[in-house]
């Protein structure tokens, strides 16, 4: 077995450290929480409304209410002043049903307004009960997408912990120049998280190019410990 092997174990625990990692971040539930959030939002702004709504109804069938009553007290005083015993002439008593008739018309009307706003108010509960319900809902599902990612961030957590552990007492096997070289390589974009591969029948392992013989010999004339790139791909050569 070559002095550099174990090179390929840490590569393994890394390995194994960066799937952890990507298992955490690509959880379905990561993406779901932020549309959820914006959903919620909108739910938000839509209950607001419909509540900014249902309290201008509310005033305004208050003030309608209030027409109502003061109608029908003027209706009521008439009246009251009719039957009173005072005797009206033909004129003041035609005057007098005009009046009555006038103000009748005027309670009917408003009092019209007030079943269409009562209409308008129980559709505007109805909507405010959905959001309502809609936000309940929202958030509950919110909550447990969190409480997983939680939950897997915590299991995550403990195996690259574990992970660290093994690799921990792998280092002190590998030369420093070495494992810094493995690490440089490892970081590139393209390589796929390996820093090392093995060196069999002169080819890389990893990108699969055939070294020259010439190249080989070079190689193999070198200490097992020494840092032996391939040509192509940098990685590091483990005989």
């Amino acid at each position: 077995m070559s002095l550099l092997s174990p090179l390929l174990e840490i590569q393994e625990l890394d390995l194994a450290a960066d799937a952890a990692r990507k298992r955490s971040e690509t959880l379905p539930e990561r993406q779901a929480v932020p549309t959820l959030d914006a959903a919620l939002a909108e739910i938000d702004a839509r209950l607001a409304a419909a509540e900014s709504e249902r309290s201008q109804l509310q005033a305004e069938e208050a003030q309608l209410g209030q027409a109502v009553s003061e109608v029908a007290g003027e209706i009521e005083a008439a009246e009251l002043e009719r039957y009173s015993g005072k005797r009206l002439n033909r004129d003041e008593s035609t005057t007098h049903d005009d009046s009555q008739r006038l103000l009748r018309e005027r309670k009917e009307a408003i009092e019209e307004r007030e079943m269409e706003l009562l209409e308008s108010l129980e559709e505007v509960e109805s909507r405010i009960e959905t959001e309502q319900t809609n936000r309940s809902e929202n958030r509950a599902e919110a909550e447990r997408a969190r409480a997983s990612i939680r939950e897997i961030e915590s299991e995550v957590a403990a195996e690259i912990e574990r992970l660290e552990d093994s690799r921990i007492g792998v280092v002190p096997s590998i030369p420093p120049d070495i494992l810094k070289a493995y690490d440089r390589v490892r970081a590139q974009p393209r390589a796929g998280g390996r820093g090392a591969a093995l060196l069999a029948d002169t080819r890389c392992g990893a990108c699969r190019i055939k070294l020259p013989s010439h190249e080989k010999t070079k190689m193999l004339a070198k200490p097992e410990d020494a840092l032996i790139q391939c040509p192509q791909c940098r990685r590091i050569l483990i005989r």
